[in-house]
């Protein structure tokens, strides 16, 4: 069961990889540019975290800094070199309140749009992939059987809170909401609007400009040196 439940979240935190640094979600839920804010500011992800039952702003503070492994590319690729920061994000992510978090923001359109960025932004994917050759991150994980610090966030699992937190999400009705606003017409009608939207597409359509690809290829290379 455990075994399990660990990869079961690492495939979630796997699918959920894909994003962009050009565009972000405002506290309406709104796109903005990337030049009219820091960082992402994660409101969407603190009101979902707040639904969730005997759930507090503290909490939310404590998980908040993982999140942004999944708002960027570049710091996933980072988190999922070094094993110790992987173990730690599967930690964090091995909860009911992430999990829900996490399944609410990933059927935001709003969040598509963040991950359509990312999946044709050839410069970022770029130095996604370098980081990948980088003989270090395998080296550190050839290692990490060795590191007690990498064992060291699955001690939670020998915390009985740990097993009564899942127990109470399960019979909390709110940890179900992604999957019964599904019944509900209302819920359709954005995401349709995304989809049949061709300003949602366009990055996609750009991406395929064959004028643009040796220029970013270039960009690419440069950024590599």
């Amino acid at each position: 069961m455990k075994l399990y439940t660990i990869l079961r979240s690492t495939a979630l935190a796997t699918v959920m990889v894909v994003t962009s640094s050009y565009l972000f979600a405002d506290e309406t839920g709104n796109k903005v540019e990337a030049d009219a804010v820091v960082e992402h500011k994660f409101e969407l992800a603190k009101q979902y975290h707040g639904q969730c039952a005997n759930s507090d702003a503290e909490q939310f503070k404590q998980i908040r800094p993982y999140l942004t492994a999944f708002a960027d590319m570049e710091v996933m690729a980072d988190t999922m070199a070094d094993p110790v920061k992987f173990m730690q994000l599967m930690s964090v992510v091995n909860d009911p309140h992430t999990m829900h978090v996490m399944t609410k923001c990933a059927s935001e359109p709003v969040m598509w749009d963040t991950w359509m960025k990312g999946m044709t932004d050839f410069n970022k994917m770029g130095r996604v992939m370098t980081r990948f050759m980088n003989p270090n991150m395998y080296f550190n994980w050839m290692m990490a059987s060795m590191n007690p610090a990498t064992y060291q966030p699955m001690t939670k699992m020998a915390d009985p809170a740990y097993y009564n937190k899942w127990m109470t999400a399960m019979m909390n009705p709110t940890f179900y909401q992604p999957l019964t606003s599904l019944a509900d017409p209302a819920w359709y009608s954005p995401r349709i609007n995304w989809m049949m939207n061709p300003q949602s597409m366009q990055p996609l359509f750009s991406m395929m400009n064959m004028g643009a690809l040796p220029q970013a290829a270039l960009a690419t290379r440069q950024n590599a040196e």
